[in-house]
């Protein structure tokens, strides 16, 4: 399978025959790579700067410590592939592995071991914790055009733990089918499995769609289990040389004892190149949970409505990124409880973040 790399690298300096690249997925072509085997390193560093008394950010789990300097994520990639069978081992640390995962849990981005169906064919089959194809933004800041992940982002599965079956007939299209336990579930919490469909289109080199369906059993954030439906839906674009955009747009609906109950969200990003090593890029995003399927609210209000902005200016170094970002959230309630914070929230935050 051609290796996807850092999101959105079709710029210019690839080439006009350069394909974009899934932002979705947490792939990278730098490295050392001995023969079959390919090994690369990722630390993502940062500093949170809002209401001291907050000590981490509400509703966020990417870089959400306020007040100090911490580990978002540190990470090595560890991969292996031949003709017929392929593995991939990456662990994690920091304080967005911490925020992700259960104490007991075993605290990897993936780990899979695949083999390939048809020796002619692009066909694969993947088991194991699976990176997940929901919405533009991975666990890796350094594969987006804004540092921070948006709030879609944060309330979708991180991860899939299950099987995947990949076939690639073309240049154009990418299919992809998957089993797993559930809603970002290492052990099955909800009897019965999930489904997950994804397709990949580009219809020409500087244009991705991507596509995502969930179907599957799923418990909400009071405990109802009912059947949970929710589609997604993203396009990332080039635009000559300066301009790198994405707009992502999702809606899911689960039953519940009281009736179906729907949650839905819209984001919009862009970036501009102001010259070989400078960039600025800004966001705009919407999230209406009107009956808390997804988001668990802070305080007695029901339902979370949330508007965000945001601004980021990035300088690029050689295998690295530093980065300060600013957001401002509007509330349609109080949906931010601790000292400073209410239906207006700041926060800003400065990242610097290297690879090999």
């Amino acid at each position: 399978m051609k290796t996807k790399f850092a999101a959105f690298a079709l710029a210019a300096s690839l080439g006009a025959g350069a394909q974009i690249a899934n932002p979705g997925f947490a792939d990278s072509t730098t490295g050392v790579r001995i023969d079959k085997v390919h090994l690369s390193g990722y630390l993502d560093t940062y500093v949170g700067l809002g209401p001291r008394t907050a000590g981490s950010m509400p509703y966020m789990v990417s870089s959400a410590r306020i007040g100090e300097v911490n580990v978002n994520l540190a990470a090595l990639d560890l991969r292996y592939q031949s003709d017929r069978v392929r593995v991939r081992i990456m662990p994690g640390w920091g304080t967005y592995m911490d925020a992700n995962y259960a104490p007991d849990e075993l605290k990897v981005v993936e780990a899979s071991a695949g083999f390939r169906l048809k020796t002619r064919r692009e066909v694969w089959v993947d088991a194991g914790i699976l990176g997940s194809p929901f919405t533009n933004e991975s666990a890796i800041s350094k594969d987006h055009l804004m540092y921070t992940r948006s709030l879609a982002a944060e309330y979708v599965p991180y991860y899939l733990s299950g099987v995947k079956l990949s076939y690639l007939p073309s240049e154009r299209w990418n299919w992809y089918a998957y089993l797993v336990n559930g809603w970002q579930q290492a052990r099955d919490q909800v009897r019965g499995p999930a489904l997950v469909l994804q397709s990949e289109f580009r219809p020409h080199a500087n244009t991705l769609v991507n596509g995502n369906l969930y179907l599957g059993r799923e418990a909400n954030t009071v405990g109802q289990v009912g059947l949970r439906a929710f589609a997604d839906l993203y396009v990332v674009r080039q635009i000559g040389t300066r301009w790198r955009t994405t707009a992502d747009a999702y809606v899911g609906r689960q039953q519940t004892p009281e009736g179906p109950r729907w949650w839905a969200q819209a984001n919009l990003i862009a970036e501009r190149r102001l010259s070989d090593t400078w960039r600025a890029s800004g966001r705009l995003e919407y999230l209406h949970d009107p009956h808390n399927v997804v988001v668990a609210y802070d305080r007695g209000y029901p339902g979370f409505r949330t508007a965000a902005s945001s601004l980021g200016l990035a300088k690029h170094l050689d295998h690295g990124l530093l980065r300060l970002e600013s957001r401002l959230f509007y509330s349609a309630n109080d949906s931010y409880p601790t000292p400073g914070l209410g239906k207006v929230a700041r926060w800003g935050v400065g990242s610097y973040t290297v690879w090999f």
